[in-house]
């Protein structure tokens, strides 16, 4: 009798666990789970984040929601936790925030550390700034946030005294520059710099070299780099002794189309191309 009232026991106590277990998995099913992570450092995050699998759909588009682990842990900020940079993070399944003012938390995260760099880059053309009450414009929006240039995610490489990460920087000067300022780089083609630099040229001038990193200025403001009166101090960087008449050279730096368009045998040339190739376009249209 003792055994079968065990065996009772048992089963009774099975049946409750299953009544409260299936509700718990359906609420984890849909996302809908109110949980508390080992630690709020990188291990409790990576429970989930560093599963590759651990994605969902988003309308028709299936979006990863994986870490891979290794950039974090060989960069610079191998120390830092990730809500130091993801300061709204919550604790909840899914991630109660919206998802554009996550990112912009994340990238704008930086000036917490990096505050030198970040008043730097407050006073220049990239910075956003509102007054209170005040939406952010288009042009606002568009302007990019340091981790739009450093890193579009969690490989930010550590530039000081690391000429390797500092040649690849070098090497991506269109996707922090250029694919917002596309007339500015592909007139940046005179022969002795935009061409070397497009070309590979390791001692050909990117765009920050003149225009500087962090405090960019358009060069109406005295205080740019490229200003007529400042032209001579930022030239002289790779050219020793760079005299007034030197750096007259400058205003040719960004003027390839400009100069194209002036020079009578070039334009002669450019349109015959433009026929030649208009024909062309026609014809292979006919057959596709």
């Amino acid at each position: 009798m003792t055994t079968g009232r065990t065996i009772l026991l048992v089963l009774v106590l099975a049946v409750a666990c299953a009544w409260l277990v299936v509700p718990s998995l359906a609420l984890a099913q849909d996302y809908d789970l109110t949980f508390t992570l080992p630690t709020a450092g990188k291990s409790g995050c990576m429970v989930c984040h560093g599963d590759p699998n651990l994605g969902r759909l988003q309308g028709q588009q299936w979006v990863s929601y994986y870490v891979d682990p290794t950039p974090l842990d060989e960069g610079p900020h191998a120390a830092v936790l990730c809500t130091g940079c993801h300061l709204d993070f919550a604790y909840t399944s899914p991630h109660n925030i919206d998802s554009a003012e996550w990112v912009v938390t994340a990238r704008l995260a930086c000036k917490n550390c990096h505050q030198d760099q970040w008043t730097e880059y407050s006073t220049g053309v990239h910075s956003i700034s509102v007054l209170p009450g005040e939406d952010l414009t288009a042009e606002q929006v568009a302007k990019p946030l340091c981790g739009d240039c450093h890193a579009p995610s969690h490989d930010i490489e550590m530039l000081t005294d690391n000429p390797e990460a500092q040649a690849n920087m070098r090497a991506n000067g269109y996707e922090i520059c250029g694919r917002c300022h596309e007339e500015y780089w592909y007139n940046y083609f005179d022969y002795y710099h935009g061409a070397a630099y497009q070309a590979g040229a390791v001692d050909a001038p990117a765009c920050w070299d003149c225009h500087d990193y962090h405090l960019i200025l358009p060069s109406s403001d005295r205080r740019s780099a490229v200003h007529d009166s400042n032209l001579m101090e930022t030239c002289s960087k790779c050219h020793d002794g760079a005299s007034e008449e030197y750096v007259a050279y400058a205003g040719f730096v960004h003027r390839r189309a400009e100069v194209y368009e002036q020079n009578w045998l070039y334009s002669r040339i450019k349109g015959a191309r433009d026929s030649i190739e208009g024909f062309f376009g026609t014809v292979r249209s006919w057959f596709t």
